[in-house]
């Protein structure tokens, strides 16, 4: 059975949730992330004191690019569960000015994706993150190796990351109290364990818990990787739209659960500034890619792997998450 793409929930990081998020780092200056920064499991963070300095504004935050540009990872630890592979990896990014929002999505079977000059990453881009995690032996290092290597693929600037465990969009969703989003058709998948029959969403509205909201981000058996992934944008939307409904009233069950199961480099002090960056995005608009087989990739015969289109890659994010200005 496939791991779960979590990499969704950190919308609440990225699209409006991103404040209550920011709000679980560590409240030092340097924008430390939580988490315990050696192995692939999140510990709990110390209690923190309050922040003595004022919060930050959001052109604080902002890239040289002018633009807030988030890499959502979500990670498969789990117990019983060896290694720490990624199978979502979203980078999404909030151009502060016209309130635009992309995602793109690559999906976790691709090989040969370029990390330096002259070096491509020949295995499955979802171990890239595990190997160096082993290799440094500290996740925040790796993650921060990632986030730069991703930015050179894509050609791009990378502000954070933020990367959330198994069962964090559980839990994460369930504080929100729910998603709700639209299907175009209807989605049924047995293998996924919700009740006596799996998964079974009729098309239309609906209402999903954090459980539903898993199974339906990580279904794949009777549909794609890659209409998985647009699920995951999907989820990401549904929940920046509800937490920027609820506003400030969630904080406080967000940061318990962020403060557990996520890690991240975004500032303490970001939280206001994200919050507010939250009401000017237009999330009734979000510009959805996926990096599949096709213009953006190609498969590779009797492998199971795609291998991008480079330059074609390169030409969406040139275009898509250009210099605000």
């Amino acid at each position: 059975m496939s791991r779960v793409l979590l990499g969704l929930i950190s919308a609440i990081l990225v699209l409006a949730a991103a404040g209550c998020a920011g709000l679980a780092a560590s409240p030092d200056d340097e924008g430390d992330g939580v988490g315990n920064g050696g192995s692939g499991k999140v510990a709990k963070a110390a209690p923190t004191p309050e922040p003595t300095k004022p919060p930050l504004r959001i052109e604080d935050l902002l890239g040289s690019d002018g633009r807030l540009t988030v890499l959502i990872l979500g990670s498969d630890q789990r117990e019983g569960v060896i290694g720490t592979r990624t199978d979502a990896l979203i980078v999404a990014t909030v151009n502060p000015v016209s309130g635009k929002v992309a995602m793109v999505s690559l999906p976790r079977d691709t090989v040969n994706v370029p990390i330096a000059p002259g070096v491509a990453y020949p295995g499955r881009i979802n171990s890239l993150f595990w190997e160096y995690e082993r290799k440094l032996g500290k996740s925040k290092p790796a993650l921060e190796r990632v986030k730069n290597e991703l930015a050179y693929a894509f050609g791009t600037e990378i502000d954070y990351y933020a990367l959330v465990e198994f069962d964090g969009l559980v839990r994460l969703v369930n504080s929100i109290g729910g998603i709700d989003v639209r299907l175009k058709e209807s989605l049924v998948d047995p293998s996924m364990h919700i009740g006596k029959k799996g998964l079974k969403l009729k098309a239309g509205s609906r209402h999903l818990d954090g459980k539903k909201t898993l199974a339906f981000s990580r279904s794949r058996h009777t549909s794609t990787d890659y209409d998985r992934s647009r699920r995951q944008q999907q989820v990401l939307t549904a929940a920046a739209a509800k937490v920027r409904k609820r506003g400030a009233e969630q904080l406080p069950s967000l940061v318990e659960v962020a403060r557990s199961k996520m890690v991240t480099d975004m500032p303490y002090r970001a939280a206001p500034a994200l919050l507010e960056l939250a009401s000017k995005a237009n999330l009734e608009k979000v510009k959805s890619v996926v990096l599949e087989p096709g213009r953006f990739a190609r498969e590779l015969p009797g492998t199971y792997t795609i291998t991008p289109r480079v330059l074609e890659v390169q030409k969406l994010f040139d275009r898509t998450f250009k210099p605000v200005g």
